[in-house]
């Protein structure tokens, strides 16, 4: 694993100042559906997670390869102390980090990903802890959150499955940007099945913030996030300009009927709500999600690195690109426009709901919501196999509160099942 970045930036991040009106129907019908009087844990169904199919002819080509992704949320062991108030109704001896240490690795050793994403990745149990996958074969990737916190994201793949082509993080933290002024933080990895160095994919995972009331600050993130999963993704490959397949997961702080998702699932959103002051031109990235050097020399045909964007990150120590500020002035119609969107075509693992109109849960937070999510690139190349089922918020009432008996996070787990295309090497001998 790479060894954690200690940013030597210090700020203040401030309080926000878009407030959440009334509660909508959908978050009624989840509080409606995830009534948790009984809070104490009761006995768990064995059918309680089990993988699902997802479409027909699943049968795997013989050019095809399989892999299984999953993302957690594990809850660092000093968030959970910082806020006991959120944990009155657990058990105390489900909440010592030992106890909770060993059902994780119980519950990912069992699952057995080729790759592992990881949110809340506490720093001091790094070499303690986290490095048990690498000698169970993975290789890891770790970014810590910025501000001095003391828990970020991290990516593992099984060595013996994948190479590593290369890897990026992206920090939201933007001190040109007013509502960029968070700690949060996101990781990608560009990595390819071994002996395919041809068929590389991107695997990306995130934490944003948490505050209930700043939908414009995790909006704004996934702004930067798309725009760096864009330059990062993309491919000439010799042939039409494409992204390369792409699977984003994460811990989004975010329900279905938000704008941050609604972005992710429709492609677009209306933004107006939830935009103050800033200049998005400042940073360069434009309402399409995209970095406006990326945008002029794809038209080019010219690459485009880190030392060519206006985006600040401490892990290279520099200051952003100054960029063309005639080009800004004569692209500014990209800017700041009241919509968001993006053109990377993803698609969720999950429904959201069940056919029966239940709605999944993966976390409580007053009642069971959905908050974290598994996001694949809808293309010819990449197919969604099966997923672990996620329980509906009423299903969720026998868990009680979570960290219990058998999980030790208080989300609860995510994992699914791809196919992957993949184009063998052709010797030149």
């Amino acid at each position: 694993m790479s060894d954690p970045v200690k940013p030597s930036l210090n700020h203040v991040s401030y309080g926000g100042r878009f407030d959440i009106a009334e509660e909508d129907s959908t978050s009624k019908q989840w509080r409606k559906q995830s009534d948790n009087n009984e809070k104490k844990h009761e006995d768990i169904p064995t059918n309680f997670r089990i993988w699902e199919t997802v479409g027909k002819n699943n049968n795997l080509d013989k050019d095809c390869f399989k892999f299984k992704v999953m993302s957690y949320n594990v809850l660092a062991q000093y968030l959970l102390e910082c806020h006991p108030y959120l944990y009155t109704e657990c058990s105390p001896s489900n909440l010592k980090w030992n106890v909770r240490a060993a059902k994780l690795y119980d519950e990912i050793l069992g699952l057995s990903p080729d790759i592992l994403c990881l949110q809340e990745v506490q720093v001091s149990h790094l070499s303690s802890f986290y490095n048990k996958f690498e000698q169970m074969g993975y290789f890891g990737i770790f970014k810590q959150k910025t501000g001095n916190r003391q828990d970020g994201c991290a990516i593992y793949f099984k060595k013996s499955l994948f190479d590593m082509q290369d890897h990026i993080s992206v920090e939201f933290y933007q001190p040109e940007l007013p509502i960029l002024n968070r700690d949060n933080i996101g990781l990608m990895v560009k990595i390819a099945p071994k002996g395919s160095p041809n068929t590389p994919l991107v695997v990306a995972t995130t934490h944003l913030l948490y505050n209930p009331k700043r939908t414009d600050v995790r909006l704004a993130q996934l702004q930067v996030l798309l725009a760096e999963i864009d330059r990062f993704a993309f491919s000439h490959n010799g042939k039409e300009p494409s992204h390369l397949p792409i699977i984003l997961t994460g811990d989004f702080n975010s329900t279905p009927d938000s704008a941050v998702i609604q972005l992710l699932d429709r492609g677009h959103v209306s933004a107006s709500p939830f935009r103050d002051n800033s200049d998005w031109k400042k940073i360069g990235v434009t309402d399409n999600c995209q970095h406006l050097s990326v945008y002029l020399n794809r038209q080019k045909g010219v690459s485009t690195d880190f030392s060519m964007i206006k985006l600040y990150n401490s892990d290279y120590m520099e200051d952003p690109a100054e960029g063309d500020k005639t080009s800004v002035r004569e692209f500014s119609e990209l800017f700041n426009t009241g919509d968001i969107g993006h053109s990377l075509k993803l698609a969720s693992v999950y429904r959201k709901a069940k056919k029966c109109g239940h709605l999944e849960a993966t976390t409580y937070q007053d009642y069971w919501v959905t908050v974290d999510y598994i996001y694949f690139s809808i293309c010819n190349s990449l197919k969604l196999v099966e997923r672990l089922r996620l329980p509906t918020a009423s299903e969720c009432a026998v868990l009680g509160i979570l960290p219990n008996d058998r999980y030790g996070s208080d989300h609860l787990a995510l994992a699914a099942t791809f196919q992957l295309q993949t184009r063998p090497t052709i010797s030149l001998l």
